[in-house]
């Protein structure tokens, strides 16, 4: 019997096949283009290819679903009619919370354990120290899936008992990184605009990194208590600056820049008598447009 199923060999799957493969453990493998599948067991004598989804999932107590996304996932377990009793059943494909209860259902309905994870870094860095994957899922289930975790390596994260967690922590890990993504964009356009070399731009990125960290524990703590004043960085210290980087956009020629729409914010919070606050108000304008105070997740 195998260690472990993995269902899907894309970059993910692949990622952790390989991962889990060199950690000594025997790997059970099916994709829907067989080709795939066989091209990475040929690099490890304990990857076993399996010429069907239920018969690699009956391989094993533990299965790793590295689909594309939750309407494959949801067709291939439907096709194969898997025996999915007493088995845990780990979800990687990428998704929102909203995604997680109808698979959740299925599994369970059919007599499994369920568990959401969600990996946080390229493929390339699955089995490293620069891995991390964060869970949601029963304590226990958690503690199953060890030789796993083990074999990922890095940071492996069990964040709460209920699986929706992991997927909601990704949400927000994931729109964290597009703004960065955004922004770092934005800056090479408007560094090769008016001529900074781009290896300097890169040099003048981590003259920031203690702030980053910085704006977000302030941040967070002053929306969580609703007081924003903060002499250090109040808004007033804001506009002039995203004044000039909007025209440096425009003059970059990035339209709807990101910087434009939060200069627009600060306006408006400038214009509501918010002058002695701190950025993190202009979350507020948010918590007004959805009409609604936040919404915790179950279980929390």
């Amino acid at each position: 019997m195998a260690d472990v199923t993995v269902i899907g060999t894309g970059v993910i799957g692949s990622g952790v096949i390989r991962a889990c493969a060199a950690a000594g453990l025997e790997v059970a493998v099916w994709n829907r283009t067989e080709r795939r599948a066989r091209d990475v067991a040929a690099e490890s004598p304990r990857i076993r290819v399996h010429p069907t989804a239920a018969g690699a999932i009956g391989a094993s107590r533990t299965t790793l679903l590295c689909l594309l996304n939750y309407p494959v996932t949801h067709q291939v377990l439907e096709e194969s009619g898997a025996d999915l009793t007493g088995r845990l059943v780990v979800q990687h494909s990428s998704g929102v919370p909203e995604s997680v209860g109808p698979l959740q259902d299925r599994v369970t309905g059919a007599g499994g354990r369920y568990m959401e994870a969600a990996i946080l870094n390229y493929p390339d860095a699955i089995g490293t120290d620069a891995c991390f994957t964060v869970y949601g899922g029963a304590p226990e289930d958690f503690a199953e899936l060890g030789p796993v975790t083990k074999a990922m390596s890095g940071h492996q994260v069990h964040l709460h008992a209920e699986p929706r967690y992991a997927k909601a922590y990704h949400v927000v890990a994931s729109a964290f990184y597009y703004a960065f993504v955004s922004g770092f964009l934005e800056c090479a356009a408007i560094a090769e605009h008016i001529g900074v070399p781009l290896g300097a731009f890169a040099d003048s990125v981590p003259l920031y990194d203690p702030g980053f960290e910085n704006t977000v524990r302030v941040g967070l703590d002053l929306i969580e208590r609703g007081d924003y004043h903060f002499e250090q960085a109040p808004l007033t210290t804001h506009i002039d600056v995203l004044e000039n980087l909007t025209g440096a956009a425009e003059s970059a020629g990035i339209d709807a820049s990101y910087l434009k729409a939060l200069r627009d914010r600060v306006r408006t919070a400038l214009d509501q008598g918010h002058r002695r606050e701190h950025i993190a108000i202009l979350t507020e304008q948010f918590r007004a447009r959805r009409g609604a105070a936040p919404r915790p997740m179950e279980g929390a």
